[in-house]
């Protein structure tokens, strides 16, 4: 039901401490139970989206500030025997497709990039071993989903310019290879949060810290990349470039880093027990036909008028019904909908349906525009109904239903929270319509695409 738009099905910032890692930590891992149960929530994520390839976006990999480093090996291998636990070790396939077109890319643009020879490694005095920024997060990820490859790579010490470049060279080598991918953008916040940090406490570390939760927080992903440089260098932290990289890979098509739009963030947790910062979050690019809906609501609210469909973002759906719902805080703030084209195509249906779920939803006043930049929006495109002839065939989760009796109708899309039953589901659809349960009706059901 749920849609990727492109090989990049997921998104994810994670610390990377190896007391984490409970053969490390020795019981002090306790202290970071937040981020634990964050890191947890983000390996059963990656266990749903069924990645064929994860993508380590590292600041511990071999780091340059005039190459960016990509693994060679085709088997990437690690443990954890420099912090006293050589019992925990990895070893995961390459993905070699993507990585070599990758390096393609960046050679195509002039940027120095790619995979050391044996002569290269013995001349910087690196190992063949990954990194413990790359397998922190994926011993969260490798218990709860292992069947995958992996390429991991520097998030190099560029100037963040090219370092959002690189990452949108990245997305557009995704994009080719035909496979799903899940992104980690690896890293840890300030050093010098608290005086419990063994690097020591300076003020610009808890500012930068909320500085970055907070854009995180409101779903502002893109605030982070206008963090004040002093402050960010005075944090001593180690995730900013790792988050500027995803950046670029979820948002190919800007024309720089300072014309990023359309991306939004859940935060998991953020914690400083030790006095450095871990913060765990999903960061996502909205599919096209949220960013309709967006563009369209923030216009109406803000001015008052309809943008033309032609000024919106593209998008090549086939004309029919669609529902626009809107969330803030996770309690629903509209949703109206077609059930069958009224408009000369898709962008137009949506832009209506959007306008009218922020503005004409009896049920709701009309949507401020303070709350604009917390809300939370999807588009459900509807596929053709068809006649139900045993309620058997009828799934909440899959499936939505259209009842009807004389001129009454009601809907119900499918994948609704709290609906979980097929008589739950015709139970609400007919009392929106008005219809009496124990009277005749007919049902239809469909199916949707649902975009976030």
């Amino acid at each position: 039901m749920y849609h990727a738009e492109s090989g990049i099905a997921g998104s994810f910032l994670m610390p990377h401490p190896p007391v984490l890692v409970g053969a490390v930590g020795n019981g002090r891992e306790s202290e970071a139970l937040q981020t634990l149960r964050a890191c947890e929530r983000v390996a059963a994520k990656i266990a749903e989206l069924k990645p064929d390839t994860i993508i380590v976006i590292s600041p511990h990999a071999p780091l340059f500030s005039d190459y960016l480093y990509v693994y060679g090996n085709n088997t990437l291998s690690g443990s954890f025997a420099r912090f006293g636990a050589d019992s925990v070790t990895f070893s995961f396939s390459r993905d070699t497709e993507l990585l070599d077109r990758f390096v393609e890319l960046l050679r195509s643009e002039g940027i120095p990039g790619g995979f050391l020879p044996g002569n290269g490694t013995a001349r910087f005095d690196l190992n063949d071993e990954v990194d413990h920024g790359v397998l922190v997060p994926l011993y969260f990820v490798r218990d709860a989903y292992r069947n995958f490859s992996l390429a991991a790579l520097s998030c190099s010490a560029f100037p963040p310019e090219r370092v959002f470049r690189c990452g949108q060279l990245l997305a557009r080598a995704a994009a080719t290879a035909g496979k799903r991918y899940c992104i980690i953008a690896s890293g840890d916040m300030s050093h010098k949060v608290s005086r419990e940090s063994p690097y020591g406490m300076v003020p610009s570390g808890a500012k930068f810290d909320q500085f970055i939760a907070s854009a995180l927080s409101a779903s502002c992903p893109g605030r982070i990349l206008e963090v004040d440089p002093d402050i960010r260098s005075e944090a001593a932290e180690c995730g900013y470039n790792s988050l500027v990289f995803l950046s670029g890979a979820l948002d190919p098509e800007a024309s720089g880093i300072y014309a990023v739009s359309g991306l939004r963030s859940s935060l998991y947790s953020y914690e400083a027990p030790f006095g450095i910062g871990y913060c765990v979050a999903e960061i996502a690019r909205e599919s096209s036909p949220v960013r309709i809906a967006r563009a369209a609501i923030e216009s109406y609210v803000r001015t008052g008028s309809v943008p033309d469909s032609e000024e919106l973002p593209s998008f090549d759906g086939e004309s029919g019904g669609c529902f626009v719902s809107l969330h803030l805080n996770g309690e629903l703030r509209g949703c109206i909908g077609t059930i069958a084209a009224t408009a000369q195509d898709i962008r137009s249906e949506i832009l209506g349906n959007a306008i009218a779920a922020c503005s004409r939803d009896p049920r709701f006043d009309p949507v401020q525009e303070e709350e604009l930049e917390q809300l939370e929006i999807s588009v459900d495109i509807l596929d053709k109904a068809e006649p139900v002839v045993s309620n058997k065939s009828l799934d909440p989760a899959e499936f939505g239903v259209i009842v009807t009796s004389g001129f009454k109708r009601g809907l119900l899309l499918p994948g609704l929270d709290g609906v979980d039953t097929v008589d739950e589901q015709l139970a609400i659809a007919c009392r929106k319509a008005g219809i009496d349960q124990s009277a005749p009706y007919s049902i239809e059901r469909f199916s949707v695409t649902r975009y976030t």
